[in-house]
């Protein structure tokens, strides 16, 4: 099983998609952001994997923050 990492996420439909601006969810103007754990983000099954993959985050964001990382 992959290591575990963080991904911020929208903190209305909980995809990163939405937080990346490729697929808004329609509360997506009024929401907020919300770290999740990429283990969490597979058991809900909201968006295929790849929207949150290490690949994709470092794309996105430039880094990939581990769980026993301090938030920046």
């Amino acid at each position: 099983m992959e290591r575990d990492y963080y991904v911020t996420v929208c903190n209305s439909c909980l995809t990163a998609s939405c937080w990346h601006g490729e697929f808004y969810c329609q509360r997506a103007k009024t929401a907020g952001t919300v770290e999740k754990l990429a283990s969490e983000l597979r058991a809900l099954d909201a968006e295929h994997p790849d929207n949150y993959s290490r690949a994709k985050l470092l794309e996105v964001a430039g880094h990939v923050r581990e769980p026993q990382e301090p938030k920046p």
